[in-house]
Protein backbone atom coordinates (compact mmCIF):
# COMPACT_ATOMS: atom_id res chain seq x y z
CA UNK A 1 0.00 0.00 0.00
CA UNK A 2 1.41 3.40 -0.93
CA UNK A 3 2.14 6.08 1.66
CA UNK A 4 -0.60 8.26 0.19
CA UNK A 5 -3.17 5.47 0.58
CA UNK A 6 -2.10 4.84 4.16
CA UNK A 7 -2.41 8.53 5.01
CA UNK A 8 -5.89 8.63 3.40
CA UNK A 9 -7.00 5.57 5.34
CA UNK A 10 -5.71 7.01 8.63
CA UNK A 11 -7.55 10.26 7.84
CA UNK A 12 -10.81 8.41 7.18
CA UNK A 13 -10.40 6.41 10.38
CA UNK A 14 -9.68 9.55 12.39
CA UNK A 15 -12.72 11.34 10.92
CA UNK A 16 -14.88 8.32 11.74
CA UNK A 17 -13.65 8.25 15.33
CA UNK A 18 -14.28 12.00 15.73
CA UNK A 19 -17.77 11.64 14.23
CA UNK A 20 -18.66 8.71 16.51
CA UNK A 21 -17.31 10.55 19.53
CA UNK A 22 -19.37 13.61 18.62
CA UNK A 23 -22.50 11.47 18.24
CA UNK A 24 -21.86 9.85 21.65
CA UNK A 25 -21.50 13.26 23.28
CA UNK A 26 -24.71 14.48 21.63
CA UNK A 27 -26.54 11.31 22.63
CA UNK A 28 -25.32 11.43 26.23
CA UNK A 29 -26.64 14.98 26.53
CA UNK A 30 -30.20 14.07 25.41
CA UNK A 31 -31.05 11.71 28.31
CA UNK A 32 -29.54 14.17 30.78
CA UNK A 33 -31.57 17.05 29.38
CA UNK A 34 -34.77 14.98 29.37
CA UNK A 35 -34.30 13.64 32.90
CA UNK A 36 -33.60 17.16 34.21
CA UNK A 37 -36.68 18.54 32.45
CA UNK A 38 -38.89 15.71 33.73
CA UNK A 39 -37.68 16.30 37.27
CA UNK A 40 -38.50 20.02 36.94
CA UNK A 41 -41.87 19.65 35.24
CA UNK A 42 -43.26 16.45 36.83
CA UNK A 43 -41.38 15.06 39.80
CA UNK A 44 -40.70 18.26 41.76
CA UNK A 45 -44.34 19.55 41.65
CA UNK A 46 -45.67 16.11 42.64
CA UNK A 47 -43.17 15.78 45.49
CA UNK A 48 -43.99 19.32 46.61
CA UNK A 49 -47.72 18.54 46.91
CA UNK A 50 -47.07 15.31 48.81
CA UNK A 51 -44.59 16.93 51.19
CA UNK A 52 -46.70 20.03 51.86
CA UNK A 53 -49.79 17.94 52.62
CA UNK A 54 -47.93 16.42 55.62
CA UNK A 55 -46.45 19.69 56.91
CA UNK A 56 -48.68 21.05 59.67
CA UNK A 57 -48.15 24.64 60.80
CA UNK A 58 -48.08 23.73 64.48
CA UNK A 59 -47.61 19.97 64.85
CA UNK A 60 -44.83 19.61 62.27
CA UNK A 61 -44.65 16.64 59.90
CA UNK A 62 -47.61 14.31 60.26
CA UNK A 63 -51.27 13.67 59.50
CA UNK A 64 -52.63 16.74 61.23
CA UNK A 65 -53.67 18.46 58.00
CA UNK A 66 -55.56 15.37 56.84
CA UNK A 67 -57.44 15.16 60.15
CA UNK A 68 -58.45 18.82 60.00
CA UNK A 69 -59.51 18.81 56.34
CA UNK A 70 -61.43 15.54 56.46
CA UNK A 71 -63.29 16.66 59.59
CA UNK A 72 -64.96 19.47 57.64
CA UNK A 73 -68.46 18.52 56.37
CA UNK A 74 -68.20 20.99 53.47
CA UNK A 75 -65.19 19.09 52.11
CA UNK A 76 -67.14 15.84 51.96
CA UNK A 77 -70.02 17.74 50.35
CA UNK A 78 -67.62 19.11 47.72
CA UNK A 79 -66.31 15.60 47.02
CA UNK A 80 -69.86 14.31 46.66
CA UNK A 81 -70.77 17.16 44.32
CA UNK A 82 -67.72 16.45 42.16
CA UNK A 83 -68.69 12.78 42.00
CA UNK A 84 -72.27 13.68 41.03
CA UNK A 85 -71.03 16.07 38.34
CA UNK A 86 -68.55 13.50 37.01
CA UNK A 87 -70.99 10.59 36.84
CA UNK A 88 -73.93 12.74 35.72
CA UNK A 89 -71.92 14.39 32.94
CA UNK A 90 -70.62 11.02 31.75
CA UNK A 91 -74.11 9.48 31.66
CA UNK A 92 -75.66 12.54 30.00
CA UNK A 93 -72.86 12.83 27.44
CA UNK A 94 -73.22 9.14 26.56
CA UNK A 95 -76.98 9.59 26.13
CA UNK A 96 -76.32 12.35 23.58
CA UNK A 97 -73.10 11.18 21.93
CA UNK A 98 -73.88 7.50 21.19
CA UNK A 99 -77.10 7.93 19.16
CA UNK A 100 -75.84 11.19 17.67
CA UNK A 101 -72.62 9.58 16.47
CA UNK A 102 -74.50 6.65 14.95
CA UNK A 103 -76.88 9.00 13.13
CA UNK A 104 -74.01 11.07 11.74
CA UNK A 105 -71.79 8.14 10.74
CA UNK A 106 -74.18 5.38 9.68
CA UNK A 107 -77.48 6.87 8.48
CA UNK A 108 -78.78 9.09 5.71
CA UNK A 109 -79.32 11.96 8.17
CA UNK A 110 -79.41 15.30 6.31
CA UNK A 111 -76.52 17.73 6.95
CA UNK A 112 -74.21 15.08 8.44
CA UNK A 113 -71.09 17.12 7.59
CA UNK A 114 -72.52 20.17 9.30
CA UNK A 115 -73.32 18.32 12.53
CA UNK A 116 -69.89 16.70 12.62
CA UNK A 117 -68.02 19.96 12.04
CA UNK A 118 -70.04 22.01 14.53
CA UNK A 119 -69.23 19.54 17.31
CA UNK A 120 -65.56 20.46 16.85
CA UNK A 121 -66.40 24.13 17.46
CA UNK A 122 -67.11 23.50 21.14
CA UNK A 123 -63.33 23.20 21.64
CA UNK A 124 -62.90 26.79 20.49
CA UNK A 125 -64.42 28.07 23.74
CA UNK A 126 -63.78 27.33 27.43
CA UNK A 127 -66.54 25.79 29.49
CA UNK A 128 -66.91 28.82 31.71
CA UNK A 129 -67.74 30.95 28.64
CA UNK A 130 -70.62 28.63 27.86
CA UNK A 131 -71.67 28.96 31.51
CA UNK A 132 -71.72 32.75 31.10
CA UNK A 133 -74.03 32.31 28.14
CA UNK A 134 -76.40 30.14 30.15
CA UNK A 135 -76.45 32.70 32.96
CA UNK A 136 -77.72 35.25 30.45
CA UNK A 137 -80.26 32.74 29.11
CA UNK A 138 -81.52 31.02 32.26
CA UNK A 139 -80.72 33.44 35.06
CA UNK A 140 -83.66 33.24 37.49
CA UNK A 141 -84.61 36.93 37.13
CA UNK A 142 -83.39 38.40 33.84
CA UNK A 143 -82.46 35.32 31.78
CA UNK A 144 -83.81 35.76 28.27
CA UNK A 145 -85.39 32.29 28.03
CA UNK A 146 -86.92 32.54 31.50
CA UNK A 147 -88.23 36.07 30.93
CA UNK A 148 -89.38 35.85 27.30
CA UNK A 149 -90.26 32.15 26.79
CA UNK A 150 -90.99 30.22 29.99
CA UNK A 151 -92.71 32.96 32.01
CA UNK A 152 -95.19 34.01 29.25
CA UNK A 153 -96.11 30.33 28.75
CA UNK A 154 -96.70 29.84 32.45
CA UNK A 155 -93.83 27.33 32.72
CA UNK A 156 -91.77 27.49 35.94
CA UNK A 157 -88.47 29.30 35.49
CA UNK A 158 -85.36 27.13 35.29
CA UNK A 159 -82.68 28.21 37.75
CA UNK A 160 -79.25 27.77 36.15
CA UNK A 161 -77.66 28.39 39.59
CA UNK A 162 -78.24 24.81 40.72
CA UNK A 163 -76.74 21.34 40.44
CA UNK A 164 -79.04 20.45 37.48
CA UNK A 165 -78.04 23.74 35.85
CA UNK A 166 -74.33 22.93 36.19
CA UNK A 167 -74.95 19.45 34.79
CA UNK A 168 -76.82 20.89 31.80
CA UNK A 169 -73.91 23.20 31.02
CA UNK A 170 -71.27 20.47 31.44
CA UNK A 171 -73.09 17.84 29.37
CA UNK A 172 -73.63 20.19 26.43
CA UNK A 173 -69.97 21.27 26.63
CA UNK A 174 -68.34 17.85 27.15
CA UNK A 175 -70.36 15.45 24.98
CA UNK A 176 -68.02 15.97 21.94
CA UNK A 177 -65.26 14.22 23.93
CA UNK A 178 -67.26 11.02 23.34
CA UNK A 179 -68.97 11.95 20.08
CA UNK A 180 -65.86 12.75 18.01
CA UNK A 181 -63.78 9.59 18.73
CA UNK A 182 -66.92 7.45 18.44
CA UNK A 183 -67.73 8.87 15.00
CA UNK A 184 -64.17 8.14 13.91
CA UNK A 185 -64.41 4.55 15.20
CA UNK A 186 -67.72 4.00 13.40
CA UNK A 187 -66.33 5.45 10.18
CA UNK A 188 -63.34 3.09 10.12
CA UNK A 189 -65.17 -0.05 11.26
CA UNK A 190 -65.50 -2.88 8.76
CA UNK A 191 -69.25 -3.01 8.17
CA UNK A 192 -69.03 -6.62 6.94
CA UNK A 193 -69.00 -7.67 10.60
CA UNK A 194 -72.40 -6.12 11.06
CA UNK A 195 -73.63 -7.54 7.75
CA UNK A 196 -72.63 -11.02 8.89
CA UNK A 197 -74.67 -10.62 12.06
CA UNK A 198 -77.68 -9.41 10.09
CA UNK A 199 -77.39 -12.38 7.72
CA UNK A 200 -77.72 -14.67 10.74
CA UNK A 201 -81.06 -13.10 11.59
CA UNK A 202 -80.05 -10.46 14.16
CA UNK A 203 -82.20 -7.35 14.27
CA UNK A 204 -80.67 -3.93 13.61
CA UNK A 205 -80.88 -3.04 17.30
CA UNK A 206 -79.24 -6.31 18.36
CA UNK A 207 -76.45 -5.80 15.82
CA UNK A 208 -75.87 -2.34 17.24
CA UNK A 209 -75.73 -3.54 20.87
CA UNK A 210 -73.82 -6.82 20.34
CA UNK A 211 -71.45 -5.97 17.46
CA UNK A 212 -71.15 -2.23 16.81
CA UNK A 213 -70.89 -0.91 20.38
CA UNK A 214 -68.50 -3.60 21.66
CA UNK A 215 -66.10 -2.88 18.81
CA UNK A 216 -66.10 0.82 19.72
CA UNK A 217 -65.27 0.10 23.37
CA UNK A 218 -61.86 1.88 23.30
CA UNK A 219 -63.38 5.10 21.95
CA UNK A 220 -66.37 4.88 24.29
CA UNK A 221 -64.33 4.11 27.38
CA UNK A 222 -61.65 6.71 26.68
CA UNK A 223 -64.19 9.42 25.89
CA UNK A 224 -66.36 8.60 28.91
CA UNK A 225 -63.36 8.59 31.23
CA UNK A 226 -62.23 11.93 29.83
CA UNK A 227 -65.71 13.40 30.39
CA UNK A 228 -65.77 12.10 33.97
CA UNK A 229 -62.33 13.50 34.78
CA UNK A 230 -63.10 16.83 33.12
CA UNK A 231 -66.41 17.27 34.96
CA UNK A 232 -64.96 16.06 38.28
CA UNK A 233 -62.10 18.57 38.15
CA UNK A 234 -63.49 21.53 36.18
CA UNK A 235 -63.41 24.90 37.90
CA UNK A 236 -65.00 27.66 35.80
CA UNK A 237 -68.63 26.53 35.32
CA UNK A 238 -68.94 25.35 38.93
CA UNK A 239 -67.46 28.59 40.26
CA UNK A 240 -69.85 30.71 38.19
CA UNK A 241 -73.01 28.62 38.58
CA UNK A 242 -72.50 26.87 41.92
CA UNK A 243 -70.42 29.03 44.24
CA UNK A 244 -72.99 31.90 44.40
CA UNK A 245 -75.52 29.46 45.90
CA UNK A 246 -73.11 27.44 48.04
CA UNK A 247 -72.49 24.52 45.67
CA UNK A 248 -68.80 23.62 45.72
CA UNK A 249 -66.78 20.93 43.97
CA UNK A 250 -63.21 19.85 44.69
CA UNK A 251 -61.57 22.64 42.62
CA UNK A 252 -63.75 25.43 44.00
CA UNK A 253 -63.26 24.10 47.55
CA UNK A 254 -59.51 24.18 46.94
CA UNK A 255 -59.81 27.74 45.69
CA UNK A 256 -61.71 28.65 48.85
CA UNK A 257 -58.94 27.15 50.98
CA UNK A 258 -56.48 29.51 49.28
CA UNK A 259 -58.09 32.60 50.80
CA UNK A 260 -59.21 34.07 54.12
CA UNK A 261 -56.64 32.99 55.37
CA UNK A 262 -54.77 30.98 52.72
CA UNK A 263 -54.15 27.37 53.78
CA UNK A 264 -52.23 25.90 50.89
CA UNK A 265 -51.43 22.77 52.90
CA UNK A 266 -55.17 22.07 53.15
CA UNK A 267 -55.50 22.45 49.39
CA UNK A 268 -52.63 19.98 48.95
CA UNK A 269 -54.43 17.50 51.22
CA UNK A 270 -57.59 17.78 49.13
CA UNK A 271 -55.71 17.51 45.84
CA UNK A 272 -53.47 14.53 46.55
CA UNK A 273 -56.24 11.87 46.79
CA UNK A 274 -57.73 13.21 43.57
CA UNK A 275 -54.39 12.75 41.79
CA UNK A 276 -54.14 9.16 43.07
CA UNK A 277 -57.71 8.31 42.02
CA UNK A 278 -57.26 9.79 38.55
CA UNK A 279 -53.95 7.95 38.13
CA UNK A 280 -55.72 4.71 39.08
CA UNK A 281 -58.48 5.35 36.56
CA UNK A 282 -55.96 6.03 33.79
CA UNK A 283 -54.08 2.84 34.69
CA UNK A 284 -57.36 0.91 34.64
CA UNK A 285 -58.12 2.30 31.19
CA UNK A 286 -54.72 1.15 29.93
CA UNK A 287 -55.29 -2.34 31.36
CA UNK A 288 -58.67 -2.69 29.66
CA UNK A 289 -57.31 -1.63 26.28
CA UNK A 290 -54.24 -3.86 26.54
CA UNK A 291 -56.04 -7.05 27.58
CA UNK A 292 -58.45 -7.20 24.63
CA UNK A 293 -58.28 -6.65 20.93
CA UNK A 294 -60.74 -4.31 19.23
CA UNK A 295 -59.77 -4.63 15.58
CA UNK A 296 -62.29 -2.68 13.49
CA UNK A 297 -60.26 -2.11 10.31
CA UNK A 298 -59.30 -5.02 8.10
CA UNK A 299 -57.02 -5.10 5.12
CA UNK A 300 -59.91 -4.49 2.69
CA UNK A 301 -62.70 -2.90 4.69
CA UNK A 302 -66.20 -3.04 3.34
CA UNK A 303 -67.85 0.25 2.60
CA UNK A 304 -70.11 1.34 5.42
CA UNK A 305 -73.75 1.21 4.48
CA UNK A 306 -76.08 4.11 5.09
CA UNK A 307 -79.12 3.05 7.08
CA UNK A 308 -82.28 4.62 5.68
CA UNK A 309 -84.16 6.45 8.42
CA UNK A 310 -87.37 6.66 6.42
CA UNK A 311 -90.04 8.64 8.26
CA UNK A 312 -87.60 9.35 11.08
CA UNK A 313 -85.20 11.21 8.78
CA UNK A 314 -86.46 14.72 9.45
CA UNK A 315 -87.39 14.18 13.13
CA UNK A 316 -83.79 13.01 13.68
CA UNK A 317 -82.57 16.10 11.81
CA UNK A 318 -84.60 18.23 14.22
CA UNK A 319 -82.92 16.41 17.13
CA UNK A 320 -79.50 17.16 15.63
CA UNK A 321 -80.40 20.82 15.19
CA UNK A 322 -81.60 20.93 18.80
CA UNK A 323 -78.15 19.73 19.96
CA UNK A 324 -76.49 22.38 17.80
CA UNK A 325 -78.74 25.12 19.15
CA UNK A 326 -78.32 24.11 22.79
CA UNK A 327 -74.57 23.47 22.74
CA UNK A 328 -73.36 26.27 20.45
CA UNK A 329 -75.85 28.73 19.01
CA UNK A 330 -77.76 29.71 22.17
CA UNK A 331 -74.95 30.06 24.76
CA UNK A 332 -72.44 31.67 22.42
CA UNK A 333 -75.00 33.60 20.38
CA UNK A 334 -76.31 35.33 23.49
CA UNK A 335 -72.75 36.42 24.31
CA UNK A 336 -72.50 38.03 20.89
CA UNK A 337 -75.83 39.75 21.50
CA UNK A 338 -74.72 40.90 24.95
CA UNK A 339 -71.57 42.45 23.51
CA UNK A 340 -73.88 44.86 21.63
CA UNK A 341 -76.21 45.65 24.55
CA UNK A 342 -76.09 48.89 26.50
CA UNK A 343 -77.34 47.31 29.74
CA UNK A 344 -78.25 43.71 30.58
CA UNK A 345 -80.91 44.55 33.14
CA UNK A 346 -82.98 46.65 30.74
CA UNK A 347 -85.49 45.20 28.20
CA UNK A 348 -84.07 43.96 24.91
CA UNK A 349 -84.93 46.72 22.41
CA UNK A 350 -83.28 48.86 19.74
CA UNK A 351 -82.69 51.60 22.31
CA UNK A 352 -80.69 49.12 24.38
CA UNK A 353 -78.31 48.22 21.54
CA UNK A 354 -74.93 49.80 20.78
CA UNK A 355 -72.46 49.05 18.04
CA UNK A 356 -68.84 49.34 19.18
CA UNK A 357 -69.09 50.82 22.69
CA UNK A 358 -68.32 47.59 24.55
CA UNK A 359 -65.51 46.63 22.17
CA UNK A 360 -64.08 50.14 22.50
CA UNK A 361 -64.09 49.64 26.27
CA UNK A 362 -61.76 46.68 25.80
CA UNK A 363 -59.22 48.87 24.01
CA UNK A 364 -59.47 51.55 26.69
CA UNK A 365 -58.53 49.20 29.53
CA UNK A 366 -54.80 48.53 29.59
CA UNK A 367 -55.24 45.53 31.89
CA UNK A 368 -57.43 43.73 29.37
CA UNK A 369 -55.09 44.46 26.46
CA UNK A 370 -52.05 43.32 28.44
CA UNK A 371 -53.79 40.10 29.50
CA UNK A 372 -54.77 39.35 25.90
CA UNK A 373 -51.18 39.76 24.70
CA UNK A 374 -49.94 37.68 27.64
CA UNK A 375 -52.29 34.84 26.73
CA UNK A 376 -51.05 34.75 23.15
CA UNK A 377 -47.32 34.63 23.84
CA UNK A 378 -47.63 32.34 26.88
CA UNK A 379 -49.67 29.84 24.85
CA UNK A 380 -47.12 29.98 22.02
CA UNK A 381 -44.10 29.61 24.32
CA UNK A 382 -45.62 26.76 26.30
CA UNK A 383 -46.72 24.93 23.12
CA UNK A 384 -43.25 25.10 21.61
CA UNK A 385 -41.55 24.10 24.86
CA UNK A 386 -43.85 21.11 25.35
CA UNK A 387 -43.24 19.92 21.78
CA UNK A 388 -39.45 20.16 22.17
CA UNK A 389 -39.54 18.13 25.38
CA UNK A 390 -41.97 15.66 23.81
CA UNK A 391 -39.71 15.12 20.81
CA UNK A 392 -36.72 14.41 23.05
CA UNK A 393 -38.83 11.85 24.92
CA UNK A 394 -40.05 10.20 21.72
CA UNK A 395 -36.49 9.99 20.36
CA UNK A 396 -35.29 8.33 23.57
CA UNK A 397 -38.21 5.90 23.43
CA UNK A 398 -38.01 4.89 19.77
CA UNK A 399 -34.58 5.74 18.35
CA UNK A 400 -31.85 5.96 20.95
CA UNK A 401 -31.74 2.40 22.26
CA UNK A 402 -31.65 3.94 25.74
CA UNK A 403 -31.89 1.59 28.71
CA UNK A 404 -34.51 3.75 30.38
CA UNK A 405 -36.81 3.83 27.35
CA UNK A 406 -39.54 1.85 29.14
CA UNK A 407 -40.19 4.67 31.64
CA UNK A 408 -40.49 7.43 29.06
CA UNK A 409 -44.14 6.97 28.13
CA UNK A 410 -45.54 6.61 31.69
CA UNK A 411 -43.61 9.69 32.82
CA UNK A 412 -44.72 11.81 29.87
CA UNK A 413 -48.36 10.83 30.39
CA UNK A 414 -48.22 11.35 34.18
CA UNK A 415 -49.49 14.98 34.02
CA UNK A 416 -52.85 13.59 32.83
CA UNK A 417 -53.51 12.84 36.49
CA UNK A 418 -52.95 16.53 37.36
CA UNK A 419 -56.21 18.47 36.92
CA UNK A 420 -55.82 22.19 36.37
CA UNK A 421 -56.61 23.21 39.95
CA UNK A 422 -54.19 20.70 41.46
CA UNK A 423 -51.50 21.62 38.96
CA UNK A 424 -51.91 25.26 39.93
CA UNK A 425 -51.55 24.36 43.62
CA UNK A 426 -48.48 22.23 42.85
CA UNK A 427 -46.82 25.10 40.98
CA UNK A 428 -47.45 27.48 43.87
CA UNK A 429 -45.94 25.08 46.38
CA UNK A 430 -42.95 24.12 44.24
CA UNK A 431 -41.92 27.35 42.54
CA UNK A 432 -43.62 30.40 44.05
CA UNK A 433 -40.94 30.66 46.75
CA UNK A 434 -37.18 30.16 46.80
CA UNK A 435 -34.90 29.45 45.13
CA UNK A 436 -36.70 30.41 41.89
CA UNK A 437 -39.31 32.86 43.28
CA UNK A 438 -41.61 32.51 40.27
CA UNK A 439 -44.82 33.35 42.13
CA UNK A 440 -46.82 36.16 40.55
CA UNK A 441 -44.79 36.06 37.30
CA UNK A 442 -45.70 35.11 33.78
CA UNK A 443 -42.91 32.51 33.85
CA UNK A 444 -44.81 30.33 36.30
CA UNK A 445 -47.76 30.46 33.90
CA UNK A 446 -45.54 29.26 31.03
CA UNK A 447 -44.18 26.37 33.11
CA UNK A 448 -47.66 25.30 34.25
CA UNK A 449 -49.04 25.56 30.72
CA UNK A 450 -46.20 23.40 29.41
CA UNK A 451 -47.01 20.68 31.93
CA UNK A 452 -50.68 20.91 30.90
CA UNK A 453 -49.97 19.95 27.26
CA UNK A 454 -46.96 17.62 27.62
CA UNK A 455 -49.06 14.39 27.43
CA UNK A 456 -50.90 15.27 24.22
CA UNK A 457 -47.70 16.65 22.63
CA UNK A 458 -45.97 13.36 23.37
CA UNK A 459 -48.87 11.27 22.03
CA UNK A 460 -49.11 13.16 18.72
CA UNK A 461 -45.35 13.25 18.09
CA UNK A 462 -44.91 9.61 19.11
CA UNK A 463 -47.56 8.58 16.58
CA UNK A 464 -45.84 10.65 13.88
CA UNK A 465 -42.34 9.29 14.57
CA UNK A 466 -43.63 5.70 14.59
CA UNK A 467 -44.63 6.17 10.94
CA UNK A 468 -41.11 7.22 9.88
CA UNK A 469 -38.69 4.58 8.70
CA UNK A 470 -35.63 4.91 10.91
CA UNK A 471 -33.40 4.09 7.93
CA UNK A 472 -33.93 7.62 6.62
CA UNK A 473 -32.40 9.12 9.73
CA UNK A 474 -29.64 6.52 9.84
CA UNK A 475 -28.70 7.36 6.27
CA UNK A 476 -28.29 11.01 7.19
CA UNK A 477 -26.07 10.12 10.15
CA UNK A 478 -23.98 7.76 8.01
CA UNK A 479 -23.32 10.68 5.65
CA UNK A 480 -21.83 12.64 8.54
CA UNK A 481 -24.81 14.61 9.82
CA UNK A 482 -24.87 15.15 13.56
CA UNK A 483 -27.87 14.46 15.77
CA UNK A 484 -29.14 18.03 15.74
CA UNK A 485 -28.65 18.35 12.00
CA UNK A 486 -30.49 15.07 11.39
CA UNK A 487 -33.39 16.20 13.57
CA UNK A 488 -33.58 19.63 11.96
CA UNK A 489 -33.22 18.59 8.31
CA UNK A 490 -34.75 15.09 8.24
CA UNK A 491 -36.90 14.16 11.24
CA UNK A 492 -38.80 17.41 11.81
CA UNK A 493 -39.80 17.88 8.13
CA UNK A 494 -41.11 14.30 8.05
CA UNK A 495 -43.43 14.84 11.04
CA UNK A 496 -44.50 18.41 10.30
CA UNK A 497 -48.14 17.29 10.07
CA UNK A 498 -48.38 15.94 13.64
CA UNK A 499 -46.27 18.85 14.89
CA UNK A 500 -48.59 21.38 13.31
CA UNK A 501 -51.67 19.52 14.56
CA UNK A 502 -50.56 19.33 18.17
CA UNK A 503 -49.16 22.86 18.11
CA UNK A 504 -52.50 24.32 17.03
CA UNK A 505 -54.38 22.11 19.48
CA UNK A 506 -52.08 23.21 22.30
CA UNK A 507 -52.63 26.86 21.47
CA UNK A 508 -56.43 26.51 21.42
CA UNK A 509 -56.41 24.76 24.81
CA UNK A 510 -53.91 27.08 26.48
CA UNK A 511 -55.33 30.33 25.14
CA UNK A 512 -58.56 29.59 27.03
CA UNK A 513 -57.01 27.93 30.10
CA UNK A 514 -58.67 29.09 33.32
CA UNK A 515 -58.39 26.26 35.85
CA UNK A 516 -54.61 26.62 36.20
CA UNK A 517 -54.46 30.37 35.70
CA UNK A 518 -56.95 31.29 38.43
CA UNK A 519 -54.69 29.72 41.08
CA UNK A 520 -51.53 31.41 39.79
CA UNK A 521 -53.07 34.85 39.19
CA UNK A 522 -51.89 37.60 41.53
CA UNK A 523 -52.91 40.78 39.68
CA UNK A 524 -49.53 41.22 38.01
CA UNK A 525 -49.66 38.24 35.65
CA UNK A 526 -53.13 38.50 34.16
CA UNK A 527 -54.24 36.37 31.21
CA UNK A 528 -57.40 36.74 29.15
CA UNK A 529 -59.43 33.86 30.71
CA UNK A 530 -58.85 35.16 34.25
CA UNK A 531 -59.83 38.70 33.28
CA UNK A 532 -62.92 37.31 31.55
CA UNK A 533 -63.84 35.33 34.66
CA UNK A 534 -63.37 38.41 36.85
CA UNK A 535 -65.61 40.48 34.56
CA UNK A 536 -68.35 37.88 34.92
CA UNK A 537 -67.90 37.71 38.69
CA UNK A 538 -68.20 41.52 38.83
CA UNK A 539 -71.35 41.41 36.62
CA UNK A 540 -69.74 43.51 33.86
CA UNK A 541 -71.63 41.41 31.34
CA UNK A 542 -71.41 43.77 28.35
CA UNK A 543 -67.60 44.04 28.41
CA UNK A 544 -67.43 40.36 29.32
CA UNK A 545 -69.47 39.53 26.22
CA UNK A 546 -67.17 41.59 24.00
CA UNK A 547 -64.01 39.93 25.39
CA UNK A 548 -65.63 36.48 25.11
CA UNK A 549 -66.43 37.14 21.45
CA UNK A 550 -62.82 38.16 20.77
CA UNK A 551 -61.48 35.01 22.48
CA UNK A 552 -63.96 32.87 20.55
CA UNK A 553 -62.96 34.54 17.29
CA UNK A 554 -59.25 33.90 17.88
CA UNK A 555 -59.73 30.24 18.80
CA UNK A 556 -62.26 29.70 16.03
CA UNK A 557 -59.77 31.16 13.57
CA UNK A 558 -57.11 28.76 14.83
CA UNK A 559 -59.48 25.79 14.54
CA UNK A 560 -60.43 26.73 10.96
CA UNK A 561 -56.78 27.32 10.07
CA UNK A 562 -55.86 23.92 11.47
CA UNK A 563 -58.58 22.30 9.41
CA UNK A 564 -57.36 23.99 6.24
CA UNK A 565 -53.64 23.45 6.80
CA UNK A 566 -54.00 19.81 7.79
CA UNK A 567 -56.57 19.24 5.04
CA UNK A 568 -58.94 17.53 7.41
CA UNK A 569 -61.74 16.08 5.33
CA UNK A 570 -65.04 15.67 7.11
CA UNK A 571 -66.83 12.74 5.55
CA UNK A 572 -70.42 13.19 4.55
Amino acid sequence: MSAHSQRSQRHVTLVGRVTRARRRRQFSAVPAVWVTAVAFFVLVPLAAVVTRSFQHREDGFGLGNYAEVLSRPQIWEALLNSLILGVGSAVGSLAIAVPYAYLVSRTDLPMRRFFRSTAVLTFAAPGFVAAMGWILLLGPQSGLINAHVLAPLGIPRFNIFSLPGILLCLILFLYPLIFLPLVEALDTMDSRLEEAAESLGASRFKVFTTVTLPLTTPALFSGTLLVFISAFTIFGPVALLGSPVGIDSVPTAMFGLMSSPPRIEYAAVLGLPVVLVLALLLWFQHRIKSRRRFTTVSGKPGKARRVALGRLRWPMWCAGMAIFFLSILLPFGVLVLTSFRRAVGEPLSWDNLVLFDNYRALLEQDTILASFVNSIWIALAASIGAMVLAYLAVWLKTRAGWRGASVVQPVMLAPLAFPGAILGIAMLIAYSGGPLWLGGTLTIMVVAYMIRVIPQSFSYIDAGVEQINSETEEAARNLGAGWLQTVRRVSIPLIRGPLLAVGLLNFVILFRELDISIFLYTGNNGVAPVILYNLAAESQFQVMGALAVVILAVNLGVVITATRLLRIKIAG
